[in-house]
């Protein structure tokens, strides 16, 4: 059992008799890529990106996500993939996020790594990283062959006509409706 002094700490504590407890710190390098993801987006210039479906509907159906960390040889080594706001002085951002990276994992979990190897996979223009911000969408265009308020008198047909291609204006015709009536 150990003893405590009055007024100090308890000693004995650990194996060597110093004043640590008993134990290991073991830090997943999984927690080590996303510390230094997380780090890469402090760096102004670095912007979040996400291919595939998931830009648009969340994490389903993402294909990637940018950054992206990798860890090598229990932390010694961190491979960074990011997307930059274009336009953008890509070595000035690029050195900036190595070394705030490799500071912050160093600061956070004790681990030193030796090398962080940034590569830019993406670029992202600054106006639509700010339409993004702001809440907005782009979706594709809608294609219209004729103009809604010009529409045919006649039905559509199949059969080509002496003045051009048929329209099928039935397929291309935008329609929204909005339901104003409240659901119980």
């Amino acid at each position: 059992m150990a003893e405590q002094e009055p007024g100090g700490p308890v000693s004995g504590g650990g194996p060597s008799g110093d004043d640590s407890p008993p134990g290991t710190l073991t830090i997943a390098d999984r927690v080590l890529e996303k510390i230094a993801a997380r780090a890469a987006l402090d760096i102004p210039g670095v912007v979040r990106h996400r291919s595939g479906v998931g830009s648009v509907l969340g994490p389903v159906g993402e294909r990637s996500a940018l950054p992206n960390a990798t860890v090598h040889a229990g932390g010694t080594r961190i491979t960074l993939s990011l997307a930059l706001e274009w336009p953008c002085a890509v070595a000035e951002v690029s050195r900036r996020t190595r070394d705030h990276v490799a500071a912050e994992v160093e600061r956070l979990t004790g681990v030193v790594p030796l090398r962080v190897d940034v590569t830019v996979s993406k670029f992202e223009p600054r106006q639509a990283i700010r339409r993004r911000q702001r809440g907005y969408v782009d979706l594709p265009p809608v294609r219209e062959d004729t103009p809604p308020d010009t529409a045919q008198a006649n039905p559509p047909s199949d059969a080509p006509d002496a003045a051009g291609p048929p329209h099928r204006t039935a397929a291309f015709t935008p329609t929204i409706s909005i339901e104003t009536g409240a659901r119980r």
